[in-house]
């Protein structure tokens, strides 16, 4: 008892409605049933009217175990834990015997506050007042020890129940999932399947949550089929649970399938759905999607409207961006997470001013909103103004930097070539315990490549071991192509390929375009042709630009753009920009004439083009063409992008 008493006074807690309690006082209050009484404080707790009861508590005058019991138990179910137990030492001051009602409400809250010790105590008086018989009892008891972690123990009381029914076996196996024993869980489970044990829904959701851990298709596709024999189809939460089973396998087709067969869906259903849609980037149909949860009268809440916000950042569709910002202001207020989510949306859409008002407007920001932010710039090309961003958030707000904000940081140190900080931001990863953090090495890998230390980034590469992904892959193979070396880059892809590392769409476009750059013809077009012969990656425009822009720097200027009609008919300008370039490498006006009328097609306001061609006039001798297009240029007001160069980490203008 005094264990109990003393591990209570540990917790750091005031409670300002207990302060009036004596032991010796007495209420001069109306006659008030016992029964009724008791009945209407259940009422309040059971409704989650926490006042309501701790008033109605307050002015009891006689109160015994029941109403100690049901206010404790009340305040367990409804997170109050640290209230429930020092109203438990009240009514222990008191000398009032507790029940087996009021021991699992303490129980609850121990198991809540995850105390072993506090929970070694109560678990001493169970024994004693000779509770340990108690089905409930024992199984709040296994339940405890489960979530203090200690799956022995819990074990050991769920052995020694004398009546396990399907309760305390749901709990038990709840428990060794709970504490990442999935397999033993699974074999405790089948034992009891064994046993006659009838799974109800609560076996299953803990099943699942074992199927999603163990990302094993063939066991969630099992439990799926144990769900429709027993069957649980028709349960919702059950279904939401299969949807969302399904979704962490990005299995479409399949978590499709169970949506539209479940009979009554609600917001979690739907959300989850979408969820898939877009982390899967089929934006259009997420979009589509909440257009059917509309029509069907469900009411969205934030996690439809932060669906809503991906959304449109997917799409970039700005307009469609602020329709949902009006929402959340109406609707939402300035709900903290909506505002972040609404900070990325921005500036994956190209609005950097509408992203930085409202991370400006933003009186309480977190570190999410910070990151998002300097994210934003980074994505968009501004690296001064993250770290700027990065400075200031350092100076002002007692954040510690996370793997997040450290990545940003990284990329914007690449974008300004700025070694030394680059250097200073790995010292960090260090001390700050991300050297086995795999996105910030491969960041590292890619921002140390951008300054021109290719020989770090590999030894970055080196050390990643067994962390090394097709992301670390593609990072130092492109690294090594930026720096001129596509023999190595060539070597790298090949070693990936040996190691049984399936090369992705990003890796043939680093590689094919470290053979552009290292004018290495015949490697890049075999590779390309790999890239088709397998048939698991579609090319894409970007994979032929890479090919045109390959032929063009080689001088295979017909092949390129014989190349570039047969398959990028009706593209985007950035192929015939490559195209262009070629033709000012090897001086080929025709060609660089042809190039820059298809780009004048399709992107007639651009000075890009207008300043090649006028480039490639220049090369050949034609200074006098050369100055009419730059002439005709600054007519019609458009202005080339200025080129930048950073001296002693002071820009200038070298236009």
């Amino acid at each position: 008892m005094n264990i109990i008493l003393k591990q209570i006074k540990g917790i750091p807690v005031a409670f300002p409605q207990f302060k009036n309690f004596s032991i010796t006082s007495k209420r001069h209050c109306p006659s008030i049933d016992p029964y009724n009484s008791s009945k209407l404080l259940s009422y309040y707790c059971k409704s989650g009217s926490i006042k309501h009861a701790e008033k109605m508590f307050d002015s009891m005058p006689d109160r015994g175990v029941v109403s100690y019991s049901i206010m404790i138990h009340g305040y367990a179910k409804n997170g109050f834990h640290n209230k429930s137990m020092e109203l438990y030492s009240h009514m222990r001051i008191l000398g009032l015997p507790p029940n087996s009602f009021t021991v699992v409400g303490v129980i609850v809250s121990i198991a809540c506050l995850q105390s072993f010790v506090l929970g070694q105590s109560i678990h001493g008086l169970v024994v004693k007042n000779g509770l340990d018989s108690d089905m409930i009892v024992g199984t709040a008891m296994l339940d405890m020890y489960a979530k203090c972690g200690s799956m022995i123990d819990s074990y050991k009381v769920f052995e020694g129940l004398k009546n396990q029914g399907l309760i305390s076996c749901n709990a038990v196996v709840a428990g060794f999932i709970r504490n990442g024993l999935f397999e033993e869980g699974l074999v405790l489970f089948n034992q009891f399947r064994n046993l006659g044990l009838v799974p109800n829904a609560a076996s299953v959701l803990a099943l699942i949550r074992c199927c999603i851990a163990l990302e094993s298709q063939r066991l969630c596709e099992c439990i799926h089929g144990l769900i429709v024999k027993v069957p649980l189809v028709l349960d919702v939460s059950v279904n939401n649970s299969v949807l969302d089973m399904y979704s962490s396998l990005m299995d479409l087709d399949a978590a499709t399938k169970i949506f539209d067969g479940m009979e009554c869906k609600d917001v979690i259903s739907w959300t989850t759905m979408m969820g898939l849609l877009i982390d899967l980037e089929y934006a259009s149909d997420a979009l589509e999607l909440f257009c059917r949860m509309r029509d069907s009268g469900i009411s969205h809440d934030t996690v439809v409207i932060m669906n809503l916000i991906s959304t449109c950042a997917i799409l970039g569709d700005l307009k469609r961006g602020r329709i949902v910002h009006a929402q959340v202001v109406c609707g939402f207020g300035s709900e903290l997470t909506l505002v972040n989510s609404l900070i990325a949306m921005y500036s994956k859409c190209g609005d950097l001013n509408s992203s930085r008002t409202v991370f400006d407007q933003t009186t309480q920001k977190s570190l999410v909103s910070w990151t998002a932010m300097i994210l934003g710039y980074t994505q968009n090309g501004h690296p001064r103004e993250a770290l700027n961003l990065l400075f200031e958030v350092r100076l002002e707000e007692n954040f510690c930097l996370d793997s997040t904000m450290l990545v940003g940081a990284l990329i914007a140190s690449g974008g300004l070539a700025a070694l030394e900080l680059c250097q200073q931001l790995h010292c960090f990863a260090f001390e700050a315990g991300f050297s086995s953090h795999r996105p910030v090495q491969n960041s590292l890998i890619s921002t140390y490549s951008k300054c021109g230390s290719v020989e770090l980034a590999h030894n970055v590469f080196k050390e990643m071991g067994y962390l090394q992904d097709i992301v670390s892959w593609n990072a130092i193979i492109n690294g090594y192509g930026i720096n001129g070396h596509g023999e190595t880059a060539i070597a790298l892809y090949y070693k990936m390929r040996s190691y049984g590392e399936g090369p992705d769409s990003a890796t043939y476009l680093c590689i094919l375009s470290a053979c552009s750059h290292a004018g290495l013809v015949d490697d890049g077009l075999i590779i390309f042709n790999q890239m088709v012969e397998e048939n698991r990656i579609r090319p894409s425009q970007e994979h032929y630009g890479c090919v045109v822009d390959l032929l063009a720097r080689a001088g295979c200027l017909p092949d390129a753009i014989g190349f570039a009609s047969k398959f990028l008919e009706g593209t985007g300008p950035d192929v015939w920009r490559a195209l262009l370039s070629g033709c000012l490498v090897h001086g080929n006006v025709g060609l660089a004439e042809f190039a820059a009328s298809r780009i004048f097609e399709q992107d007639p306001e651009g000075s890009d083009q207008v300043v090649l061609l006028s480039n490639v006039y220049a090369s050949v001798g034609r200074f006098q063409d050369a100055e009419s297009l730059r002439s005709n240029l600054k007519k019609k007001g458009l202005l080339k992008n200025p080129g930048i160069s950073l001296l002693n980490q002071i820009p200038y203008d070298f236009g």
